[in-house]
C-alpha cells in the first residue's frame, strides 16, 4: 500500500524509481519532474515600464532564491525578439550589481547534476551573465556553489534542450518570440 510521490529532477526520480526497495515491493511511484516554467514579457512592454522592471526582478529572484532549487523557478524567459538583447543585458546587470545572497545547492552531487545540465543547455544557448561567485565564510571547493547563469537561445524553434532539460539550480534561458501566436 506504499506510494512514493516525488517532485524534482528526472535524474533523481529515475534513481528513486529504480531503487531495489521500490522494485522489490512494487511500490507505486509518481513523479513530477523537470518543470520548465516560463515567464513571458508582453510584446507591448518596453524598457523603463514598470512591467519590464518587474519581469527582470522576478527572473533574477527566481534564479537566486533557494539557489534556483525550486520546482516553480523560472527556467525560460520568453521575450519579444526585438527586446531580447536589452532584456538579457538588464538581467545580467541586475545579477552583477545586486548583492546576491544565495547559498549553495544542497549537495555536491546536485552541483555536478546542474553543471551537466548546463553543459547540455550550452549546446543551444550562450551564457550572457557574468555573475561572480565569492562565497562569504565558506569554502568554494567544499560547498556546492553554482553562479547564477543566464543563457541566451536565439533559435528556440530549432532547439531541443532548452525545452526539455531542467538545470535544477540558478539557471534561466532567455528565448525570443516573434508573435503572440508563436
Amino acid at each position: 500500500q506504499d506510494i512514493v510521490s516525488f517532485t524534482g529532477s528526472a535524474t533523481t526520480a529515475n534513481q528513486l524509481r529504480s531503487h531495489p526497495a521500490v522494485l522489490r515491493s512494487a511500490v507505486r511511484f509518481i513523479a513530477e519532474t523537470d518543470s520548465i516554467n516560463s515567464c513571458v514579457l508582453g510584446a507591448d512592454v518596453a524598457p523603463g515600464d514598470p512591467e519590464f522592471e518587474a519581469f527582470v526582478r522576478e527572473v533574477v529572484r527566481e534564479m537566486t532564491a533557494k539557489a534556483g532549487q525550486k520546482c516553480t523557478a523560472i527556467r525560460k524567459a520568453l521575450v519579444p525578439a526585438g527586446r531580447l538583447d536589452v532584456v538579457a543585458e538588464a538581467i545580467r546587470a541586475a545579477l552583477g550589481r545586486e548583492d546576491v545572497r544565495m547559498g549553495p545547492l544542497a549537495t555536491l552531487g546536485q552541483r555536478r547534476e546542474v553543471l551537466a545540465r548546463l553543459s547540455e543547455l550550452r549546446r543551444e544557448a550562450d551564457p550572457v551573465s557574468d555573475a561572480r561567485l565569492e562565497p562569504v565564510g565558506a569554502d568554494f571547493e567544499r560547498g556546492a556553489f553554482v553562479a547564477p547563469t543566464l543563457l541566451l537561445a536565439r533559435n528556440p524553434a530549432g532547439a531541443q534542450y532548452v525545452h526539455t532539460v531542467e538545470a535544477f539550480g540558478p539557471v534561466c534561458t532567455a528565448l525570443p518570440y516573434t508573435s503572440t501566436a508563436e
